[in-house]
């Protein structure tokens, strides 16, 4: 019997430094899946290895509780193994299941309903499907994990709102221009926070992009960045005629913007809708520029109310998310032990089948029975083995979905009892 395994760190236990420590590459994640298979002789494996995370699952028959993995860990990154249960963990079956399923869901992620992740255990599964390190229990694990995260994404609301004060911006650009295409970014000022603003505004279908400073040196390292306009910033405004979103984030002890010298670029915008986005402290936008007509200004803390409001939904959407997790990963387990047992249920049933058929053609044989008789005592004879071994079945099979430990020994039991030999898993019922 086949136990799933995970063993792995993450931002909720490590820090940067001891992931960087166990990450591995796409060369060293191959390279990887060798050594298991022939030096611990692990068949089934996937690395799932981010910025975040990383984690090791595995389908083996060792009740180890990852001990071989740890080892693996230890032994290839060259991490004393005391450092390295300090900082990671491990789940077995059930656990292991509904860990990966909240992985894949983004459950488990630093920002909850996050993207990326699930594209990320797909790439990990297809790297080990490449080069033939899964196998029949982490095919059917991975697939569902997939599946899983995709219906989280669909039912629920989980990935929906921004929840960064940059994304937060483009979510309200978008609900003041509905399209981005086309739309022209000013920036003034040279700061991280407006650069990934800018980024993420371009990303959305922003074409063009200017770059106002007082150094003139730091507005054309970062227009560069975005094919844009450099300009040297001395006090002047007229740049914002062209301008559809205004994001201000310097360093200046007082306003740079005010009402009337907006209200007259306004006017030579044919009153055209401006989104001015003011990320700076001290502010940079006098707040009664929001009192121009068609101007929609923003500041830090708009922005901030917007992030906390989206992330209030999210946790909403989370706890309902965690409930699927939780119904599927129970669902998943228990089909996968089911199918652990069918391979000897089958057997049995095919041992009885074939006792059966034989003495029946010996009876048949001596007695001389019509074939009316001969069909009468099948029947009868059909009738008997499915009541004796019905029991058996409905047992073995509720120890399974009990996720009744002892299952593994009444499987053993059974094959000992009647000689049964371990049959291959053909996913079938019986």
């Amino acid at each position: 019997m086949n136990q799933i395994i995970a063993v792995g760190t993450s931002h909720h236990v490590a820090s940067l430094d001891f992931r960087e420590r166990l990450a591995f590459s796409e060369n060293q994640i191959f390279e990887a899946f060798r050594h298991l298979r022939e030096g611990y002789r692990i068949q089934e494996t996937v690395i799932l290895s981010t910025c975040n995370r990383v984690e090791i699952y595995a389908s083996t028959g060792r009740n180890d509780e990852g001990s071989v993995l740890f080892d693996f860990l230890s032994n290839y990154c060259q991490i004393d193994l005391q450092e390295l249960k300090k900082f990671t963990y491990s789940y077995c079956e059930l656990d292991a299941i509904r860990h990966l399923f909240r992985v894949s869901t983004s459950l488990d992620s630093m920002v909850v309903g996050e993207p990326q992740i699930l594209g990320q255990v797909k790439e990990a599964y297809d790297r080990a499907l490449s080069a033939e390190a899964s196998g029949t229990v982490l095919n059917r694990l991975f697939a569902k994990a997939i599946s899983v995260g995709k219906r989280i994404r669909t039912d629920t609301n989980i990935a929906s709102g921004a929840v960064s004060i940059s994304y937060a911006a483009v979510e309200l650009a978008k609900k003041i221009f509905q399209s981005l295409n086309d739309k022209t970014v000013a920036i003034l000022g040279a700061g991280e926070m407006s650069e990934l603003t800018a980024q993420h505004l371009v990303d959305n279908g922003a074409s063009k992009v200017i770059v106002a400073n007082r150094t003139y040196e730091h507005a054309v390292k970062m227009a560069e960045k975005f094919n844009g306009t450099a300009l040297a910033f001395d006090g002047e405004l007229d740049f914002l005629v062209d301008a559809d979103i205004v994001i201000s984030s310097t360093n200046a002890p007082h306003y740079l913007i005010h009402r009337r010298p907006l209200a007259e670029i306004m006017k030579k915008r044919k009153h055209r809708y401006m989104f001015l986005i003011d990320i700076a402290v001290p502010r940079d936008i006098d707040p009664e520029v929001g009192k121009v007509n068609n101007a929609f200004l923003y500041n830090i803390d708009d922005l901030e109310n917007v992030v906390v409001s989206n992330l209030e939904e999210r946790q909403r959407e989370a706890t309902i998310a965690e409930g699927i997790v939780k119904e599927e990963a129970a669902k998943f387990h228990s089909q996968l032990r089911t199918l652990e047992v069918n391979p000897a249920i089958k057997g049995l049933h095919e041992q009885f089948q074939q006792i059966a058929s034989k003495e029946l053609s010996i009876c048949c044989k001596k007695a001389q029975l019509s074939l009316k008789q001969q069909k009468a005592v099948e029947s009868m004879t059909q009738a008997i083995i499915k009541k004796l071994l019905h029991q058996p079945t409905k047992n073995l099979r509720r120890a399974v979905n009990e996720i009744d430990k002892d299952h593994v020994q009444y499987v053993q039991a059974l094959q000992e009892l009647f000689g049964l030999e371990n049959a291959s898993d053909d996913g079938k019922d019986t």
